[in-house]
């Protein structure tokens, strides 16, 4: 056996909760390696929206912890433990003010962004959902290669990154100078970007996220290593020591925080966990096998089993790209709940509320057996909002039916018939919707009746509800949505301070888990936007915090 390499911390795993737990632990004066299994940092939170959901932090005093404690309550009910939600209210306050002022993040509340449960008690509208702020990717000079790419999908002309803000500019460029002011901006930068790179350097959303931890590390000395699994976690006299990488080991003085994302793409796990009929599609990346949970349950940890959800849920399609591989498009927001589109099962029926959070959305298909189900529109939808994969003002749709993506028929027939539904129970579908539009309710699964769905409809919809228009004329087009995970929600079960629990339930002293790794806080429920990324900010925060007084003491 080789020496032994030494830190003080060893961090598993780049996504959130790693880079979160490597920050805090360079800043408390840890030496700390990063080791990620992939040949890139970021994880899920890369390709993600950026947000995270950390209620009464100093970015949102007008918040209140009560009554998000009221809301969790409502939300999250018995599937996790108090403690570890009153841990997670408490702790996340000190994680952002610590990391906002030491430039480790960069957070600000979205001016509107509902909670997903606005009809509980505790539900605010803005200030708890946080989302990161632009950051310059030039500024991390050579190291910006690290940096996972978001998807193709979520990105415009060959890479360009762009946030919730830009596609409005974008889409009012010929009604707005200042909107085309901005788009004009941000294409003249883009442009730059590409004379010297594959992509875009303006980074937003999770990219944003990731690429500002990433210069902080850098900065504070933190070493960085890709390409690196880890075989297994080293125990000695019940406590974790260190890590071995083949032949090699590296020493943790302080302790070892794994978290590696979970095991969206662990074939066992996801068999034995996941509902019928199994969800084939992630929106994970494929790096996530699970390797974390198996070194964390071979060093003697308890994986959480008792949620209602193993994973947390989006509607997806799926298509093959012109490289070959696959894309796996969640529909979040830009579709489902505006006007004039509506959800059917196999007979071309409804079945769920639209405008409903993604989970609940998927929660619906597996409540009705709607798996796949489909989202009918008409071309002018398309043209208004896009769906999916493709883009608003989009006329070409042929293209997308040649290759299998879309299904079109020129009346309710034919495009019942493309879809294998009958006729007549999606005509009568159609005429329902009609009808509701017309009186701004929807009696049957109350479709923007909430704040959090009028949010998601169209502000600008000619109508008494923004969520419900007339289908309109044919022709007629359908995308195919099957259930996907974004996340999953149990992993293993923890203390307050995220140390990893025995058989016994007590803690194995120096080995912590955070992020996907980590029992979620939130058990199998939804309450908001970015409520993965927060607790994975927060608890690898806690973990190194934690480990710190190791040293001091």
């Amino acid at each position: 056996m080789d020496e032994a390499e030494e830190f003080d911390l060893v961090v598993i795993g780049a996504g959130a909760a790693g880079l979160a737990a490597s920050a805090t632990a360079a800043l408390a004066g840890l030496r700390v390696v990063l080791l990620e299994a992939s040949d890139r940092v970021g994880g899920t939170c890369a390709i993600s929206a950026g947000c995270a959901w950390l209620p009464n932090t100093v970015l949102s005093r007008e918040d209140d912890p009560d009554a998000a404690r009221r809301y969790l309550d409502h939300v999250v009910g018995n599937e996790s433990r108090a403690e570890m939600r009153e841990a997670f209210l408490a702790r996340a306050p000190e994680m952002v003010a610590e990391l906002q002022n030491a430039g480790a993040i960069d957070l600000a509340p979205f001016a509107h962004h509902p909670d997903y449960h606005t009809d509980l008690p505790g539900a605010v509208t803005r200030g708890r959902a946080l989302g990161a702020q632009p950051f310059d990717g030039r500024k991390l000079g050579s190291a910006f290669r690290l940096v996972k790419p978001p998807l193709p999908e979520f990105t415009i002309m060959g890479g360009m990154m762009v946030d919730r803000t830009d596609i409005g500019h974008l889409l009012r460029t010929t009604r707005s100078l200042a909107s085309f002011r901005h788009a004009a901006g941000l294409m003249l930068r883009h442009g730059r970007d590409r004379l010297t790179g594959p992509r875009g350097r303006r980074l937003v959303m999770g990219n944003a996220l990731v690429g500002r931890l990433l210069a902080f590390l850098i900065d504070h000395g933190v070493e960085i290593r890709t390409g690196c699994r880890v075989d297994r976690i080293v125990v000695s006299d019940g406590r974790a020591t260190g890590v071995a990488i083949g032949k090699q080991q590296i020493a943790a003085h302080c302790g070892i925080v794994v978290c590696t994302g979970g095991f969206s793409h662990h074939a066992r796990l996801r068999q034995d966990l996941f509902p019928d009929p199994l969800a084939e599609q992630s929106v994970v990346p494929d790096t996530n096998t699970g390797g974390g949970l198996d070194l964390l349950l071979g060093a003697g940890g308890q994986l959480e089993r008792g949620y209602s959800n193993a994973a947390f849920w989006a509607p997806a399609s799926a298509r093959t790209r012109p490289d070959g591989s696959k894309a796996v498009f969640p529909h979040l927001l830009l579709d489902r709940a505006k006007p004039g589109i509506i959800a059917v099962d196999a007979s071309g029926r409804r079945f769920v509320d639209e405008s409903t959070s993604y989970h609940r959305f998927v929660e619906g298909m597996y409540r009705a057996g709607a798996i796949p189900c489909h989202l009918v529109c008409n071309a002018a939808f398309i043209r208004q909002y896009g769906l999916g994969v493709i883009r608003p003002m989009t006329r070409r749709l042929g293209p997308w039916v040649a290759e299998g993506y879309l299904a079109e028929g020129r009346d309710i027939k034919a495009i019942a018939t493309a879809i294998g539904a009958d006729p007549a129970v999606l005509a009568d579908s159609f005429a329902r919707n009609d009808r509701y539009a017309a009186e701004g309710r929807d009696p049957e699964f109350n479709r923007g009746s909430t704040a959090y769905s009028r949010n998601l409809g169209d502000p600008d919809h000619i109508g008494p509800n923004p969520c419900l228009g007339p289908m309109g004329e044919g022709p007629y087009y359908a995308v195919r949505l099957h259930p996907a995970d974004i996340g999953t929600a149990m992993g293993i079960v923890t203390d307050t301070e995220a140390r990893v629990l025995d058989a016994a339930g007590a803690p194995i002293p120096g080995l912590y888990a955070a992020g996907a790794d980590m029992a979620s806080v939130m058990g199998g429920s939804y309450p908001g936007p970015g409520i993965t990324i927060g607790p994975a900010l927060t608890f690898g925060h806690v973990a190194a915090r934690h480990a710190a007084t190791s040293k001091e003491t």
